[in-house]
């Protein structure tokens, strides 16, 4: 999904979308490999999509903030409320990373 990502942070205004998305992907990857196995846990590309129009969107209403930040915003906010208690902290540490 790491080309998709791209051409849609550039679509969405992000210069350096091609480091964003190989970081979108890890994450996503790492989410797989280390959180617990949900069935409303979606890592495919309709959450790929979702993450990165949510972003262009933070984008467009704060220019100012740094794009590594908005994406990081958009993963959390987007991400976070699905996941279980026990994988919350194991989420923001991967973020964090």
């Amino acid at each position: 999904y790491a080309l998709i990502a791209e051409i849609m942070l550039f679509a969405e205004g992000f210069g350096d979308a091609k480091t964003l998305a190989r970081k979108m992907c890890k994450l996503y990857i790492l989410c797989s490999e280390q959180l617990s196995q949900q069935p409303h846990y979606d890592y495919g590309l309709r959450a790929v999509k979702t993450v990165l129009v949510m972003a262009g969107g933070l984008k467009r209403e704060n220019p100012d903030i740094e794009e590594d930040l908005v994406l990081i915003r958009a993963l959390r906010d987007s991400n976070q409320p699905k996941f279980l208690a026990d994988d919350i902290p194991l989420f923001q540490a991967i973020i964090l990373d």
